[in-house]
């Protein structure tokens, strides 16, 4: 597959397409500025060229977005799944050591201070695999950038600005439904009654209180009502499991409400995850108002939402560094999370890509990356990141240079080595 055609078609810019390609790779937490690609440039000129193109006037979210958005639905599109997963979290970038970026927010303590990403990300539910994300908001001391607005929008608690985007992700024209899975920070009955007929999947606390059988009811109290049965075996973080599910129906009603009209009912899908000995791994009660599927599939889905957590760590330690950019502002941090949203979007459909060319090619960045992968999984997305940027490099030589100047580089190179280079 063509993925860089892909890619281009949407994106206009040739600077932007630079920079798109500079961000596909793995950056050292001391070096988490953007590399130059081309061999005959500068850093400097590089460096001077990139913060003009992000100070643009005409360089806005929305235009920044349109690839990602772009590659989304192209995603989307060829997925072969009935419904696609919207993964929804929150993450912390912690610049506490950053005292030249001024419009930081505290978040949980005195220490953990930065922004607050709000980061939506689409996976095939069928296979797990991620697609792309779909949007992006930043929280700072002074209000909220989406991915979607240029405009600073006023500060909102988190399930009035998720709702707030999963409304304007109904509204993208996707090629297939959305399931809105979120973990517990959506536990909450008066909020998604709110959603009304958008489709949704969230956890539940064991605590929280629902009517079922006519009586108000905890989560746990209403799981010891389910005869869970053994559905197969799943994988859950990197670890297999054996996986057993069981599900009844309640209305979604908290005990401490006044509910003046019937409140709606919704699936409760109880799901436990145990290993070869019977201890378990997970158990989670889960709630969804989709109907038309197997509680199994519905267990499965909340498993897929791992992959947003997975996204976010290949953003920070395991990729991109960024809670080590050196941009000032909030507004910077989120033009270049966007363009490093876009290049990891492109080793995602590298990744999920399962052809012979594509296995191949995957094998072949993995050596590049000079990387020890498990056995059990030979290609991880960080290990592409990596062997891409030197395959890039690779490529950018063999335009720069003739085969008679390398070769006389390599003698250069063996009078200083105790071998040929």
């Amino acid at each position: 597959m063509n993925y860089k055609g892909i890619l281009w078609g949407f994106v206009r810019s040739k600077r932007y397409q630079t920079l798109i390609m500079e961000h596909m790779t793995v950056n050292s937490s001391n070096a988490p500025g953007v590399e130059s690609l081309r061999h005959h440039t500068q850093s400097w000129a590089s460096t001077q060229a990139t913060w003009r193109f992000y100070h643009n006037e005409d360089v806005t979210f929305p235009m920044l977005s349109g690839p990602m958005l772009g590659l989304a639905r192209s995603g989307v599109k060829e997925s072969q799944s009935r419904y696609v997963l919207m993964a929804h979290d929150w993450c912390h970038i912690n610049f506490a050591k950053h005292h030249s970026k001024l419009d930081k927010t505290k978040m949980s303590h005195a220490l953990d201070v930065g922004y607050e990403l709000q980061a939506s990300l689409l996976v095939d539910a069928n296979t797990g695999a991620p697609i792309a994300p779909a949007g992006l908001n930043l929280l700072t001391s002074n209000g909220i950038y989406q991915c979607r607005s240029q405009e600073l929008q006023p500060k909102q608690s988190h399930l009035d600005s998720l709702f707030d985007s999963i409304h304007w992700q109904e509204q993208l024209d996707l090629d297939k439904p959305l399931v809105h899975v979120v973990d517990r920070e959506a536990d909450s009955a008066k909020d998604l009654r709110r959603l009304g007929s958008v489709h949704w999947l969230t956890r539940t606390k064991k605590g929280s209180t629902f009517r079922h059988e006519g009586q108000f009811k905890t989560a746990e109290i209403i799981s010891r009502t389910i005869s869970p049965d053994l559905k197969g075996v799943i994988s859950l973080r990197g670890k297999e499991g054996y996986l057993f599910v069981g599900e009844t129906t309640v209305e979604l009603h908290r005990k401490s409400e006044k509910l003046a009209s019937a409140a709606p009912t919704c699936r409760f899908v109880m799901s436990l995850v145990t290993d070869d000995e019977g201890k378990e791994l997970a158990r989670w009660y889960l709630l969804s108002n989709v109907l038309d599927v197997d509680a199994t599939e519905i267990a499965t889905w909340y498993c897929h939402r791992w992959n947003i957590e997975s996204w976010f760590k290949l953003l920070k330690s395991d990729g991109h560094q960024l809670e080590k950019w050196q941009q000032t502002t909030a507004e910077s941090i989120l033009k270049r999370l966007i363009t490093a949203s876009v290049a990891t979007t492109l080793i995602f459909k590298l990744y999920s890509d399962s052809s012979d060319e594509a296995n191949e090619f995957k094998g072949f960045l993995v050596k590049l990356s000079g990387r020890l992968t498990k056995r059990t999984k030979p290609v991880t997305q960080p290990s592409l990141l990596a062997g891409l940027w030197v395959f890039l490099q690779m490529c950018e030589v063999l335009d720069t240079y003739t085969m008679d100047e390398i070769n006389a580089m390599r003698q250069i190179a063996s009078s200083f080595f105790a071998q040929s280079v």
